[in-house]
């Protein structure tokens, strides 16, 4: 006579991404939620919980972190999820890389850094340019040039336009008396005359005290003006 006994089998264990989602829902939280909470992007939770371990991050650390932090959300055993993790292969096919070491060793990072360097690079160059110009600007006396009068012209008025331009953020002044150039630097003034040799001195400094000046000599022949008279200016421009 045959005996039979009968044994009582367990209920098999339910896997890693069963546990996870039940434990979820048992909060009553969704997995955008989830995700927000503990900073995971939501298509990894939902990997873990449909056991798409494949479709997680390639490196080794990530898939640990991001396990560690939805078993402490879900107020799970930490270490009693990552060996069921361990076990259902969660790991499997990985390479044991460094994140930082798999980055530095794919294509477009050499390229990346190639492109950080020539930024740089170009930032440096534009930054030392402008210093130099602005050395350049603090170092050289400012543009002065005076287009009316010409230098040793003779005449028989009384009065000259005085005319020219410079930079427009100087002081300028003739034969003394400062004025104002306009906008753009220009400027125009009349300047009474004497008989005889007639010196105009045009300077321009800058904020800086750097000087530029431009020196007119206008000799004015009036009537009966004498001989001696001419003749000492004569002298005066053959010693120049």
């Amino acid at each position: 006579m045959s005996i039979f006994c009968f044994k009582k089998l367990n209920p098999p264990k339910p896997r890693l991404g069963q546990k996870l989602r039940e434990a979820r829902e048992t909060f009553g939280v969704n997995v955008s939620t989830a995700a927000h909470a503990i900073r995971v992007p939501a298509k990894y939770i939902e990997a873990l919980e449909k056991n798409h371990f494949n479709e997680l991050p390639k490196a080794k650390v990530f898939r640990q972190n991001y396990l560690k932090e939805y078993a402490k959300f879900l107020h799970l055993d930490e270490e009693a999820i990552a060996t069921q993790f361990m076990n259902e292969n969660g790991f499997k096919g990985l390479d044991v890389v460094h994140p930082k070491q798999s980055v530095r060793n794919a294509p477009l990072f050499s390229i990346s850094i190639l492109a950080r360097n020539l930024l740089i690079a170009c930032f440096i160059l534009l930054f030392a340019g402008y210093l130099a110009w602005q050395v350049k600007r603090v170092l050289e006396p400012p543009r002065l040039i005076v287009y009316n009068p010409a230098e040793g012209i003779t005449m028989t008025e009384r009065t000259v336009a005085v005319q020219g331009e410079t930079e427009k953020e100087c002081k300028l002044a003739i034969n003394g008396q400062e004025i104002m150039p306009d906008e753009k630097g220009r400027f125009n003034l009349q300047v009474d005359l004497s008989d005889g040799l007639n010196t105009i001195v045009i300077t321009a400094t800058k904020k800086h005290g750097k000087i530029s000046t431009v020196t007119r000599h206008i000799v004015v022949k009036s009537i009966g003006y004498g001989a001696t008279q001419i003749m000492s200016i004569n002298n005066f421009f053959n010693k120049r």
